[in-house]
Order: structure tokens, then C-alpha cells, then sequence
């Protein structure tokens, strides 16, 4: 049943592929003619542009649809992108990787207002990232190093706030449900406060307390405390000032080893404290109207202490307690310089970045062990700069033929030597029939994390004569709009030819380990979208992504099982479909979503009591959620109150029994209800 539910719904995706934009249907003027609002995108080009005109596969998720899905983490809105596999290893709190086009989940940037979130080496968990204060979110696909430096693999995902508008308005938001596991209790709370005075200040701050006492039978809570906020000053019409504050708190007990699955036994007090703390300054001056200044000044700080007291119950802990307590910093400069000239009365149209950027990061690590092994402690101390020079070319030729082609040369001590990162992208537009043609191709890079250039213990060592890993990358693709523009549609193609990819190379006891540049890697893959508004209240889109990857070579190592040659890559699906279907009609608010991802490649490692080791790799059957959001408006527009609302969520709607990752279990059936107050 299943397999002819996938077989169906590739069929009629074929038939009509997807596009990459979003419509946006109104009426114009009362008389019934619809028309089609270009969607403006930021993140492909570092300027603002119409999307169809950037030649990039992008999604922009909208803050109707973020409204609509009632969901409080900015992973769970990225499922349902083209490309995109979220994968949460247990409950809420678990380690959150998203993978992009087949890369690693480490080759895609994350970035807030355009600054980046990352740690070094492009590690990003997704696991405590809330939707609190965020306005829209912009995907794009493919190679993104030119524009935003290494780790922008396979792509960039940009969290772009809410800037405060009109006057005061004060939101809280409260829910509380249950998991359908013996009825854990789910809390959610979220305030927002925002608004502007006179069009020269506004703020916008929104902080969430989420409580999770887990699904499973023991250690399994997980809270997080979260403030976002931007503040924009504007003295002068061409002087602007944006500040991005951004903090994260947060604890996870997690009582698995090595897996969930009885009879693996439980840890009573495993858990996991971290902290994130973000600031960045964004300056903005136009002194002409055909030339911009922007300059951007960030500092990051990420503070992650795991903690395994020694328990001496069988199973647990076999190899005694231990803590491993990373803290890294980043401070980082980036400037841009934008020209903007018409040429030949307007008909030709360039637009010239010329950027530099350059950072620091820090490292200082600790781990230790005690309990079955005398006491043991290391510590790792590291830092790398990187200085970039980068240029951007954006042409547009009678309003149909668009063109961007740039570069970025990176100067990073994480490798020796420069890296030339080139990319390009065409887009053709076809006004009388509806139809963009557009192919886009590039080089990308990521450097390597600090733990595989400059970790030391007795067993493994790090390398620091890695070479960044490298993405060649090409795609072509067609988006069509038919149906006076309330069906959009569209379809792309494209290859990732991963080289120089590090892997951790084992050797035989008493020769060390360590991380090498053997691997490489082949992805090729088609992405279909569908988005239709048949009628103003109803809105439906699906996606469907077809993946296949595989292991070229390890070089003739022990790559692990990561990377096995004429292996796929693992916890990479071959089919993954999602739809989301909307009705908003006065105070009725119902979404139902559905996500569908295929069997895919995994591993287990387990260690017995006994100290014999258990690995191999697996075929994680797949799954599919469906999950429902309901709201009903029960007062509007009244003297102390602009809205009240109540709402309902259900995730995993079917109660489907499923594991994201092998051996550790997902939640099951969970019910959230609340209600929505903006005064």
C-alpha cells in the first residue's frame, strides 16, 4: 500500500513539477483579476531580488505559513523543503543534523539576519533554534561558498527576523499538552513585544520557555529558554542601524548509550547543558542612491558541557563517568560595497558587490573520565582567521535575461594556501507563457571542524594538514505558473561531486587513529514542488525529492561507515514527499501536513558489558507523519484585545511507530492545545 502511495504521488509530480516560489494571489482593486506579487529574496544575491530573476532553487517560507503550521522550531518548518531531510536523533532536545542535497549535515550554513550560526567547520545542531521573533525563512540550494564563505556546501538557510512595526503590541502565547507515552507533560510559552515610533526606531523581542519531560521512562526532560530580539535605528533616510541579540539556554537528558531499544539498558543521569549567545551590528549607508555601504559586526559564543556521572549499573556507563565541556567564540567583520546602475535607458541593469570579510574562532575543550579507568583529562586549545575578498556581478537584460556571476577568494589558516570559490547562475524568463528557464553551477568548500585538525588522546589524533573538503556542482531547472498564477510549478536537476572529504581512519590498537582527506563522494538528485490556490481560503503545497548517493572512494582506507565504497551516504533517503494543506476562512484556521521519507542507509555501534564492540550498518525502514493544526479566532478587534485565538496542534497525527535515527526511538502521538492573546 504504501510503496503504491509513493509510486502515485511521484507519477503526479512528474506530470506537474514544482516551482521554487511561493505564489502570492490577490485581488487587485475589487474586480475579481488576479495578479501575482513578485517574492523579493535576499539570501541569493546579498541584495534584495525579485526571486525568479536569481536562478537559484530557493523556498522562501512565509510568515503565514509559520502562523499557520503552529509549530514552535525552525527545523520543523524546513521538512517540507525541496532537498532538505531533518534528522533528530530520540525526542525533542536530541542532536538535530539537517541534511542538504545528500551533503553532510555539516555543509550547510546556518545564518540569522545574514550572520552566521555555525560552529567551525560548519557543525549546526537545529535542536533548540525556535520560530520566537522570526519573520520569514530563505533556503537556497546549491554551492554558496562565493557569497558566504566555507561550510556553505550545499546551501544556506537564512532565519530573517521580525523588523517592530505600527504601535505597541505585546503577544503571549501558552500551550500545554501531552505525549500519548504514559502522558509526559509538554509546556509552551512565548511572549513578543514589538512596535516602532515614528518610523526612525522600532524593536521587535520575543523570549520562549519550552518544557519536554520526554517520552521516555527516565532522564528524558528537555528545556530551552530563548530570546531573540532586533532593534533598527534609523536617524537619517540613508543611514540605518540593525542589532541582532540572539540567546539560547537550554538542558537535555538523554538515558541512551547507544540506543533506546529494550533490551539496551537506560542512564539515569546523562544530560547535556548548553548555551548560545549572539550579537551583531549591522550598518547601512547610501550616500547616492546608486551606492551602498554595509557593514556587519558579529561575535558568537557557544558553551556545550556534557555530563555522564558514573553509574555502576550493568550496562551503564561501561566505560566509567565522564565530562567533555567544548566553549567556542567567534568574532567576525563583514563589509560590502553595492552599485547599482542602469545602462541604455534602463534596459540593462548591473548590480556590483565588491566584499571583504574576515573572522576568528577560538577553541578551549576539556574531557574527562573516571569510575573504571583511572583518571583520565586532556585539554585542547586551538584558533584559525580567515580574511576573504569576494565579487558579485548581477545583470539584467531587457527585463527577461538575468546573469550573476561571482567569486570569493578565502585565506584561512584552518588550510594552507587561498581557495578560489567560483559560482554563476542564469535565469530566462518567458513573460507570455508564464515559464522561467533558469541553471545555475560552482565550487564550494568547508573547512575542517577543530576536533578533526587538533584532537588528542591515546586512541585517535587529529590531522592539521587537512585540506578543506570540496563540492563541484551543477543544476538546471524550469518553473511554471499556470492557471492566471494560482498554480505554480516547477522542476531541477542537479549534481554534487564531493571531493577531498574527510573520514576517520582507523588503525589496529596501539597505532592512533586519525581524520584524513580520502573520501569522495557522487549525489544527483531532482527536486519537483506544486503549489496551488484554487480558491483565496485554500492553499496546497507538496515537494518531492529523488536522491541518490553514493561512495566513489575511501582511498583504499578504513573510512568507517560513514563512507564504504559503492555505499549510499548515510540517513540519506531516496524519496522523500511532503504536502501541506491549508483553509483560512474568517476565524477558522485549519493546516494538515504530511511528510513521507523513505528507507535509508544507517549504522549502530553498541558496546556490551563484556567490552566487545557491535557495528554495522543497517536499511532504517521509512515513515510517514501526519500531523494537524487547527486555531478558531474567539474574539478580534476588541478594546483590550486585538485577537484571542485558541489553537491545537497533533504531531505524529497517526501515532506511527518510526526511528529518525537507527535503535533510538521518535515521539509518538502528542497533543498540544493553548491560546493566542495580542493586545
Amino acid at each position: 500500500m504504501v510503496s503504491w502511495a509513493i509510486m502515485l504521488a511521484a507519477i503526479l509530480l512528474t506530470v506537474l513539477p514544482g516551482s521554487a516560489e511561493e505564489l502570492v494571489v490577490a485581488q487587485e482593486g475589487g474586480t475579481g483579476e488576479v495578479v501575482t506579487v513578485p517574492q523579493i529574496i535576499v539570501t541569493a544575491t546579498g541584495t534584495e531580488a525579485p526571486l525568479a530573476e536569481t536562478g537559484v532553487s530557493a523556498t522562501i517560507i512565509t510568515p503565514e505559513q509559520i502562523e499557520a503550521r503552529k509549530v514552535t522550531r525552525v527545523e520543523e518548518m524546513l521538512r517540507t523543503v525541496p532537498g532538505i531531510v531533518v534528522n533528530q536523533t530520540g525526542g525533542r532536545g536530541g542532536t538535530t543534523n539537517l541534511f542538504m542535497r545528500g551533503g553532510n549535515a555539516n555543509m550547510s550554513q546556518a545564518l540569522l539576519n545574514g550572520i552566521r550560526l555555525n560552529d567551525a567547520g560548519g557543525t549546526f545542531d537545529w535542536a533548540t533554534l525556535t520560530l520566537d521573533n522570526v519573520e520569514r525563512l530563505e533556503v537556497v540550494r546549491g554551492p554558496m561558498s562565493a557569497l558566504y564563505g566555507a561550510d556553505a556546501m550545499t546551501g544556506v538557510t537564512n532565519i530573517i527576523t521580525r523588523k517592530g512595526q505600527g504601535r505597541p503590541t505585546f503577544t503571549y502565547t501558552g500551550g500545554w499538552g501531552a505525549h500519548s507515552e504514559k502522558g509526559q507533560f509538554i509546556s509552551e510559552n512565548r511572549f513578543s513585544f514589538s512596535g516602532s515610533a515614528k518610523d526612525r526606531f522600532s524593536y521587535s523581542v520575543a523570549f520562549s520557555r519550552l518544557d519536554d519531560q520526554g517520552f521516555q521512562r527516565l532522564n528524558n526532560r528537555f528545556w530551552s529558554n530563548v530570546l531573540n530580539s532586533r532593534f533598527d535605528l534609523t536617524p537619517v533616510d540613508n543611514l540605518s542601524f540593525t542589532l541582532t541579540t540572539l540567546y539560547i539556554g537550554s538542558r537535555y537528558g538523554y538515558p541512551t548509550e547507544y540506543g533506546d531499544r529494550p533490551p539496551l539498558p537506560l542512564d539515569p543521569d546523562q544530560h547535556e547543558e548548553a548555551s548560545k549567545l549572539l550579537f551583531g551590528l549591522t550598518t547601512k549607508y547610501t550616500p547616492v542612491s546608486w551606492w551602498t555601504h554595509e557593514l556587519t559586526l558579529s561575535t558568537y559564543h557557544r558553551d556545550r558541557n556534557i555530563l555522564d556521572p558514573y553509574n555502576p549499573l550493568p550496562g551503564v556507563d561501561i566505560f566509567g563517568g565522564s565530562t567533555f565541556h567544548p566553549i567556542e567564540d567567534r568574532s567576525a567583520l563583514d563589509y560590502r560595497s553595492v552599485f547599482k546602475v542602469p545602462l541604455l535607458e534602463k534596459k540593462i541593469e548591473t548590480v556590483t558587490t565588491l566584499g571583504f570579510a574576515a573572522f576568528t574562532e577560538r577553541l578551549r575543550q576539556n574531557y574527562t573520565s573516571w569510575g573504571v579507568f583511572p583518571f583520565y583529562s586532556e585539554n585542547t586549545r586551538a584558533n584559525r582567521r580567515s580574511f576573504d575578498f569576494y565579487f558579485q556581478e548581477q545583470l539584467a537584460f531587457w527585463e527577461r535575461f538575468y546573469l550573476t556571476a561571482g567569486f570569493r577568494l578565502e585565506d584561512n589558516s584552518a588550510f594552507d594556501g587561498t581557495e578560489f570559490s567560483p559560482r554563476a547562475a542564469a535565469a530566462y524568463q518567458l513573460y507570455e507563457t508564464g515559464t522561467t528557464l533558469r541553471a545555475a553551477g560552482g565550487r564550494a568548500i568547508k573547512a575542517p571542524t577543530f576536533t578533526e585538525q587538533y584532537y588528542r588522546s591515546t586512541v585517535a589524533v587529529g590531522n592539521p594538514t587537512l585540506k578543506p573538503e570540496k563540492n563541484t556542482s551543477w543544476e538546471v531547472g524550469v518553473d511554471q505558473t499556470l492557471w492566471r498564477d494560482r498554480l505554480g510549478l516547477g522542476l531541477t536537476y542537479f549534481e554534487n561531486h564531493f571531493t577531498d572529504l574527510i573520514a576517520y581512519i582507523t588503525r589496529p590498537w596501539p597505532q592512533p587513529s586519525f581524520f584524513g582527506n580520502i573520501s569522495e563522494a557522487r549525489v544527483r538528485g531532482l527536486e519537483l514542488s506544486l503549489q496551488a490556490k484554487p480558491w483565496p481560503e485554500l492553499t496546497f503545497n507538496a515537494a518531492y525529492t529523488y536522491l541518490l548517493t553514493a561512495v566513489l572512494s575511501t582511498g583504499g582506507e578504513n573510512a568507517g561507515l560513514n563512507y564504504q565504497a559503492g555505499q549510499p551516504l548515510v540517513r540519506r533517503p531516496k524519496h522523500t514527499i511532503s504536502a501541506t494543506l491549508s483553509y483560512d476562512r474568517g476565524p477558522y484556521h485549519l493546516t494538515l501536513n504530511g511528510l513521507y521519507v523513505g528507507r535509508r542507509a544507517d549504522f549502530y555501534y553498541i558496546t556490551s558489558p563484556a567490552w566487545v564492540t557491535s557495528t554495522g550498518r543497517v536499511m532504517n525502514p521509512g515513515y510517514f507523519l501526519f500531523s494537524l493544526a487547527a486555531a478558531y479566532d474567539l474574539l478580534e478587534n476588541a478594546r483590550y484585545a486585538q485577537k484571542v485565538q485558541w489553537y491545537l496542534r497533533i504531531t505524529n497525527l497517526l501515532d506511527q511507530k518510526y526511528e529518525e535515527t537507527y535503535l533510538y526511538a521518535s515521539p509518538r502521538f502528542q497533543l498540544i492545545s493553548g491560546l493566542k492573546f495580542v493586545f
